[in-house]
């Protein structure tokens, strides 16, 4: 392209240099290959004219080398005509725009340069497009020489892209943000794409990378967690638990398949304790009131402070107290069929101390405790029936015999203890021949009875009872005879005398 004029008889001849915009520094290589032989062609002419101008403008400012100028051949071999040849200072000021227009594309060639490499148009593509259209519009203004135009344009251009480029902060917390909610919502493909913006962004963030990472593992954990979710409902925990640890294993952080693991964990222990509180209750049921709390004990450790467990183990309590209690009931239920007060007595005792409100039991040890002194004051009667013989003795046992006919259902052995002490007391009273034989000559005292004197044989009525005779005779060792008149009626036969002197 030529501009300004091109005088080719007595004028200088200046060609001016083209311009040299945004387009054509990507496109430098292309136009060169393009205009290479035109280039040869004029390379001597714009020699001369360059040289010519640093003469002409000695003190203006010097102009950076210009490239080589497209010139279009003409097809005749005349010259056009040149135009009037510009004014030293408007030419200055011409090349000083054109400076500052290529001094004002550099940072912007520089800027695209880093947003390309971090790959712009995936992240920014509407504004670095316009932005684009902006400096290529600069492009045209300098094309056609217009300078302070381009230099507004590549700077808005320029703008534009460091707006973008300063935006970066914002555009990778915003694709993080996005691809967390990804990866919580289980959606691979936009966590992969937004986490990978966010590397082009920040490549030395270790949180984006491992965003990423979890991405493209996202499908084979959400799969491993639904083969875990639907094991663990058909209560298989321990293939459950695998499935989860495999998804843990791929993403460390995948709190769903931890939160899983837990939730196995507490599944498997309500299992085992629903487990344990079955065994417990079933054995209640079964009136095992030891097993049933040792169930239940076992549960308690399971689960400490569990109201339930509290209430089982109550429940356990209460059968145990119940089966205690109802083994001394039939125990002293035996024992007054059979008549066996003591044993009677000792097991309504038993019942009192496992529960002192059980009126049941409180009115078992009453009649077994009169039963019980009916029982051993016959005994001791049957025992020793020559207790008999003391009238208040005598008289008590009247009376008990009284008292024991009130009874509603006398069992056999009662009746036999009455009947021999009701014997006993008809003879209690019946005296008995007691024959005493001594020498004459020792002096007999009976006691209870009174001295009987010397004697050879006396006979006396004694009611049964025990007996003391007494011999004396002086120069003589005293001599003692004890015997005793039974209930039976049989005589009895002494003898008293004094044999050993002194």
């Amino acid at each position: 392209m030529m501009s300004d004029s091109n005088n080719p008889t007595s004028d200088p001849v200046r060609y001016e240099s083209p311009p040299l915009g945004f387009g054509d520094q990507q496109l430098l290589q292309q136009a060169q290959q393009r205009n290479n032989k035109a280039l040869w062609g004029i390379f001597a002419l714009l020699l001369v004219l360059t040289v010519g101008v640093v003469f002409v403008l000695p003190s203006m400012v010097q102009p950076a080398a210009p490239p080589p100028v497209v010139v279009a051949a003409a097809a005749t071999a005349a010259a056009p005509a040149a135009p009037a040849e510009a004014a030293p200072f408007a030419e200055a000021q011409r090349m000083r725009f054109r400076q500052q227009a290529q001094d004002a594309l550099a940072p912007l060639l520089d800027l695209q340069e880093t947003l390309d490499k971090q790959q712009v148009q995936q992240w920014a593509g509407d504004a670095y497009t316009a932005a684009l259209t902006t400096a290529q519009q600069g492009d045209t203004a300098y094309s056609a020489q217009q300078y302070e135009q381009a230099i507004a344009l590549y700077q808005q251009a320029l703008t534009a892209m460091q707006t973008i480029s300063s935006s970066t902060a914002d555009v990778f917390a915003a694709r993080m943000e996005e691809g967390t909610a990804a990866l919580a919502a289980g959606d691979a493909t936009t966590a992969d794409a937004a986490f990978s913006v966010a590397i082009l962004l920040d490549p030395n963030s270790s949180d984006a990378v491992r965003g990423m990472e979890r991405a493209r593992v996202l499908d084979k954990v959400l799969a491993l967690m639904d083969e875990g979710e639907a094991l663990q409902a058909d209560s298989k925990f321990d293939d459950a638990r695998d499935r989860f640890q495999q998804a843990i294993a791929l993403d460390p952080a995948q709190e769903p398949a931890r939160q899983a693991l837990a939730g196995i964990a507490t599944a498997q222990a309500n299992q085992n304790f629903a487990a344990v509180m079955s065994r417990g209750f079933t054995a209640l049921q079964a009136g095992n009131a030891e097993a049933a709390k040792a169930a239940f004990e076992q549960a308690g450790s399971m689960r400490p402070g569990s109201s339930e467990v509290a209430a089982a183990l109550q429940q356990a309590k209460d059968q145990q107290t119940l089966s205690a209690i109802t083994v001394q009931i039939n125990a002293a239920t035996v024992a007054e069929a059979n008549e066996d007060w003591a044993t009677a007595l000792a097991a309504w005792n038993a019942a009192l101390v496992i529960d002192p409100n059980l009126v049941d039991a409180q009115t078992g040890q009453r009649r077994t405790q009169s039963r019980t002194n009916l029982d051993n004051f016959l005994t001791d009667t049957i025992a020793n029936p020559l207790r008999l013989g003391d009238d208040a003795v005598y008289a008590q046992t009247e009376q008990v015999l009284r008292d024991a006919t009130t009874l509603l259902t006398p069992g056999p052995k009662l009746q036999s203890q009455l009947q021999q002490v009701q014997a006993f007391l008809a003879r209690a009273k019946v005296p008995v021949d007691v024959t005493i034989q001594s020498d004459g000559q020792t002096t007999v005292t009976l006691y209870g009875v009174g001295e009987l004197g010397l004697l050879t044989t006396k006979t006396v009525s004694l009611p049964p009872g025990s007996y003391v005779a007494v011999g004396v005779r002086a120069g003589y060792r005293d001599v003692r005879q004890e015997f005793v008149v039974g209930l039976d009626g049989q005589g009895v036969q002494i003898t008293v005398s004094c044999n050993d002197t002194i």
